[in-house]
């Protein structure tokens, strides 16, 4: 019986993705992928975090099409 719970839990538990890798805010202002990018990097990312490099897009894209006052 405790097996069959078991089993029901991790088909139930969300499933994350363990082989995205992560960045430092210095490792992705030193990449070549985001040279372009650095000054919106060093606004935008918080020293003390890693991010996947779409979340970097995406913080990035957010950051661009937000609205102009």
């Amino acid at each position: 019986m405790a097996n069959k719970n078991a089993k029901k839990q991790q088909a139930q538990a969300p499933e994350v993705a363990a082989d995205v890798l992560r960045y430092t805010k210095a490792d992705l202002l030193n990449s070549k992928r985001f040279r372009h990018q650095r000054d919106l990097i060093t606004a935008l990312l918080d020293e003390n975090k890693t991010y996947a490099i779409e979340e970097a897009e995406a913080l990035i894209g957010r950051f661009l099409k937000g609205q102009v006052n």
